[in-house]
């Protein structure tokens, strides 16, 4: 199997001055490659470009050692990206750079050929803020017949509001994609520049009647939501399944990539034609161990393994009794 990213891989830099490697469609590709890897599956590799400096040397060694490939990472004359990450109440702020490396991604011939020989892609919001950037990850997205994850991930700036996304890249995005992962604010915000407005005074009911509408009206074999502490939700051919509410003491939680690991279990478990039940379980497995952590990409551990192996046993006993419940769709230009 083999799992491609394309997008912004950058340095998340937080307030006591450390930096760790992230960039939301490159956390997800991240995971992902760990679960293949320790599980002798395939592997996955991520598309983008970093700047000839400290922060991109830096990219460059960490994506190394972490067994990925670093061919698909253009070297460009512009500063590798950084975003300074705000922890707050209720979640992270950021403060992301304008202007760099990522937002200058050109597709190679060896891009475009291995575009033709994925099982599935990662791509998100932020990096197609960019003409240039835009144009590279659509049309390599195009090109993947297997499941097209849109992690939407949508960024603000924290300090001055501005925002790396619009209308038009929310959906295109979604035209493009069979699968489709966001957290409960963003679907209020998607839904309000899609102009879509269910009626209903229930905020569950609500929620549901959205995700709905975004499956249908774009063809996605699933639609997934994010609620921080309060689980998650997954749409898929109108068949509706939750997480209950985090266990976990929320003041030991650090946000940044939990919903990241989350994508990339669900992807997982799709991948694989899992019960969307035991997808779940994957992806909760995986955000639970992120939170964590202060990075969004902190190295998998024996005993988490050890859930995922055991659980991949379950789910496989059940997946050849059963219809794969998450078809590919086709390729959409």
């Amino acid at each position: 199997m083999r799992v491609a990213g394309i997008g912004e891989v950058l340095m998340d830099v937080f307030e006591n001055g450390e930096a760790t490697l992230g960039g939301a469609p490159f956390n997800v590709v991240f995971h992902l490659h760990q679960l293949l890897t320790a599980l002798s599956m395939g592997d996955a590799v991520f598309l983008s470009a970093v700047g000839r400096d400290p922060f991109g040397i830096s990219i460059r060694k960490a994506v190394a050692a972490a067994g990925m490939p670093t061919g698909y990472l253009a070297d460009v004359d512009r500063p590798t990206g950084s975003a300074l990450v705000i922890e707050q109440e209720g979640g992270a702020g950021f403060e992301i750079q304008p202007d760099v490396a990522w937002d200058f991604i050109r597709l190679s011939d060896s891009a475009c050929e291995l575009a033709q020989r994925c099982d599935a892609v990662v791509f998100g919001s932020l990096a197609q803020r960019s003409e240039i950037s835009r144009e590279s990850i659509r049309h390599f997205v195009a090109q993947v017949s297997g499941h097209r994850l849109y992690d939407v991930n949508l960024r603000r700036n924290t300090t001055d509001g501005v925002a790396g996304y619009t209308a038009e890249i929310i959906a295109s995005s979604l035209k493009l994609a069979s699968l489709v992962k966001m957290n409960d604010v963003e679907l209020d915000e998607v839904a309000s520049l899609l102009g879509f407005t269910p009626e209903s005074p229930d905020p569950e009911e609500r929620t549901r009647l959205l995700m709905e509408r975004l499956r249908v009206e774009f063809s996605l074999a699933a639609v997934a939501i994010t609620r921080g502490a309060k689980g998650a939700l997954l749409a898929s051919q109108g068949k509706h399944l939750s997480l209950p509410d985090s266990k976990l003491d929320q003041s030991l939680v650090h946000p940044v990539g939990a919903g990241d690991s989350f994508a990339a279990g669900l992807l997982f478990g799709i991948m694989q034609g899992w019960a969307p039940e035991h997808s779940l379980e994957l992806a909760d497995i995986l955000s639970n161990w992120v939170v964590r952590h202060a990075s969004a990409t902190p190295p998998l551990p024996e005993r988490v393994l050890l859930q995922v192996r055991d659980l991949v046993a379950r789910a496989g006993k059940t997946t050849a009794s059963c219809s794969k419940p998450f078809a590919n769709a086709a390729p959409r230009n």
